[in-house]
């Protein structure tokens, strides 16, 4: 198709079939001519104030996703799509429902929370252990991988690590360690994994919610 310049059209739901004749200016002849239009565009001359508002609503909260593979950035591109279309489609039927404005949510708030089902919705791992360990296990874990003389790493196991059931940071008041080789406090809750020594009596815990 040609314009002022050749625009290349990729579409799964229209095709260049039928076409239809429409008028344009000829800078040549200095008047309109009839040429012949594909149905793809004809589909998006009438669809492009959507064309542009979905550009615009991707680029609100884009996936920030630098690779210099370039179907990874075209996947991203396609989930950032899919996000906005889903979006759209809920505020046609919130305006179907007469749902107040107060009453939906942003398009902000609608990735969050479909980004929130997405890591719930993970299966378990086959044959592991749910919620934290207790102090028994925890100890023999530790000791079975220490030698005498080192103060151990306190991480959760693995079996803790990967098990997908939100264990998310929470703040406690401070308190006595209850890690193995630690004699310090627990002065707050930070992300899942290490320990952090913040003076020689206070450390920063990272426990688990689960």
């Amino acid at each position: 198709w040609y314009d002022n310049k050749a625009v290349n059209c990729l579409c799964t739901l229209y095709g260049c079939q039928p076409t239809d004749l429409v008028e344009r200016w000829s800078p040549k002849e200095k008047n309109h001519v009839k040429i012949a239009r594909p149905n793809i565009v004809k589909a998006y001359n009438q669809h492009m104030g959507g064309v542009d508002l979905i550009d615009m609503l991707i680029s609100l909260y884009r996936i920030n996703g630098r690779s210099r593979k370039y179907f990874t950035n075209i996947i991203f591109h396609l989930i950032d799509l899919s996000i906005v279309n889903d979006w759209l489609l809920y505020q046609r039927h919130c305006s179907q429902f007469n749902t107040q404005k107060r009453d939906t949510i942003s398009l902000l708030s609608f990735r969050i929370s479909v980004a929130e089902a997405m890591l719930k919705s993970a299966s378990p791992s086959s044959s592991t252990k749910r919620g934290r360990p207790s102090l028994d296990s925890t100890s023999n874990e530790i000791n079975q991988t220490t030698t005498s003389g080192t103060v151990p790493n306190s991480i959760p196991p693995l079996s803790v690590r990967l098990d997908k059931f939100d264990h998310w940071p929470i703040h406690t008041s401070k308190g006595r360690c209850r890690n193995f080789g630690c004699i310090g406090y627990t002065k707050k809750t930070s992300e899942i994994g290490t320990i952090k020594q913040t003076s020689r009596t206070v450390v920063t815990l990272k426990k688990l919610d689960g």
